[in-house]
C-alpha cells in the first residue's frame, strides 16, 4: 500500500474476533422430560394402592384391561380400567372405562345386591349390565362443577339382561309389578355402596337410568333419590 508521500505503508493487522461477554454454556444432551413422564412420578403409597386395587379386581373375577392414566384438562382418571365383565361372567355392555376403585364398587353392587334381588323378584339371574355413560369429560347437568363421570367415578345404568326372562330397562315401572319391586330394591340398596344414587323419581334428567357415583363429601354425606 503506497501513502500520499510515496512511502510504502505496512498493512494493518486484522482485528481480533470480538470477545464474548461470557463463555457459552455447555451443551445439554439430556432428553427433555415430557408431561407424561412427569405424570408418572407418583407417590409410592399411591402407586401401591393402585396396584392393590388392580389385584383385587383380578381376585374378584372381573374381565378388564388396565389403561394408562387419563388427563384431559381438568378431567382425569388416575387408575383407569376398561371393564368388559364383572364376577360370574356378567357382561358389561359396552365395555366401560372407569376408575379401578369404582369398578370394585360396581362389582360389589352387582354381586351383593343385583344378583340376589334378581333371584328374589324375577326368578332369574343377571347376565348383562347395560351402561349408557361411564367416563366422559363434562360438567354436571347444573354446570356448577365437573361431573363424577369426568373422573371415571360414575356410571349411568340403563338396564339389565337376564338368563330366563326379558331385559328390564330403567324407567317408571308399573306399580306393583315384579319389575318395579326389583328396580326399587337395587336402587335403594345401592346407597350402601355409592354416595350418589339418582333414578326415576329423583328429577326429570334421570327418568331412564340410574346414575351411580362415589363423590366424596363431608361426613360421608350421601344423595339417594
Amino acid at each position: 500500500m503506497i501513502a500520499e508521500n510515496g512511502m510504502a505503508q505496512a498493512p494493518m493487522p486484522p482485528l481480533p474476533p470480538p470477545r464474548p461477554d461470557r463463555p457459552a454454556p455447555p451443551e445439554d444432551n439430556r432428553e427433555p422430560t415430557s408431561v407424561e413422564e412427569a405424570a408418572k412420578e407418583k407417590d409410592p403409597a399411591a402407586e401401591e394402592a393402585a396396584a392393590a386395587c388392580i389385584e383385587r379386581l383380578t381376585q374378584l373375577g372381573l374381565r378388564f384391561e388396565k389403561r394408562p392414566p387419563v388427563q384431559d384438562n381438568a378431567c382425569k382418571v388416575d387408575n383407569p380400567v376398561s371393564v368388559s365383565a364383572l364376577a360370574d361372567g356378567i357382561e358389561v355392555s359396552p365395555a366401560s372405562l372407569m376408575e379401578c376403585s369404582f369398578a370394585e364398587g360396581l362389582a360389589r353392587w352387582m354381586k351383593d345386591v343385583v344378583a340376589p334381588r334378581t333371584s328374589e323378584h324375577l326368578q332369574s339371574a343377571p347376565t348383562k349390565l347395560l351402561i349408557g355413560t361411564s367416563y366422559e369429560c363434562r360438567d354436571q347437568r347444573s354446570g356448577s362443577k365437573l361431573s363424577e363421570h369426568a373422573f371415571g367415578n360414575g356410571v349411568d345404568v340403563m338396564g339389565f339382561e337376564f338368563d330366563k326372562r326379558a331385559p328390564v330397562g330403567i324407567k317408571f315401572q308399573t306399580e306393583g309389578s315384579p319389575e318395579a319391586a326389583f328396580q326399587s330394591a337395587v336402587q335403594k340398596e345401592a346407597c350402601a355402596i355409592f354416595t350418589t344414587v339418582l333414578g326415576p323419581g329423583s328429577d326429570s334428567a334421570h327418568g331412564d337410568h340410574l346414575h351411580l357415583d362415589m363423590r366424596k363429601r363431608k361426613a360421608d354425606y350421601r344423595i339417594c333419590q
